[in-house]
């Protein structure tokens, strides 16, 4: 038997990020919205020349992501004359980091729906109207959720490799042990 151990756990520590952050990438700007907790990272990429009635489009990163994970989809968006956001969640990307052990043990997922539900209230503030949502990965479990929980409601949703909204846990188990009627 491979024992691979020793290559993967070299490689994952956690740090709190040190310094200001880094320019945000070309063609987009970034702001922070404010919360109790901390600020949230959120870019954004407008087109020169907007196209007249298109939603604008708000990007959910997966774990081990940020907002940056969307920059080549914003100025892809963008120059297609359509406007597009991505947040980054507690612990990721320039937004506020909580402690590791706070972060691994005390953040829920109630926490990081309702990061993304600030983020997409604050964009439909600016631009009075509602967002296209896209999440990947766990960001799409999360956009999932979100809009299971009725806290916002959108003009569309993309989902990307998401995970189930309620969770890969019972996805697994469906896969290991589907009802009878199901062929796998």
């Amino acid at each position: 038997m491979l024992n691979f151990l020793h290559l993967s756990h070299q490689y994952l520590h956690w740090r709190r990020p040190s310094g200001p952050p880094a320019p945000a990438p070309s063609g987009t700007t970034r702001t922070f919205i404010s919360t109790p907790k901390g600020d949230l990272e959120l870019l954004c990429a407008k087109p020169v020349h907007p196209a007249r009635g298109i939603p604008p489009v708000f990007f959910v990163h997966g774990g081990m992501g940020s907002a940056w994970v969307w920059h080549e989809y914003m100025r892809y968006l963008a120059a297609h004359g359509v406007t597009s956001y991505a947040i980054s969640m507690r612990g990721h990307g320039a937004s506020w980091h909580p402690s590791f052990l706070r972060m691994l043990y005390t953040t829920t997922k109630r926490d990081f729906a309702g990061d993304v539900v600030t983020g997409i209230k604050a964009v439909e503030e600016w631009e009075g109207r509602r967002v296209v949502l896209v999440g990947h990965s766990s960001g799409g479990g999360l956009s999932q959720f979100i809009l299971n929980e009725g806290d916002v409601e959108v003009e569309g949703l993309a989902l990307l490799g998401a995970v189930p909204g309620s969770g890969s846990y019972v996805a697994v188990l469906l896969f290991l042990h589907p009802p009878s009627h199901v062929t796998v």
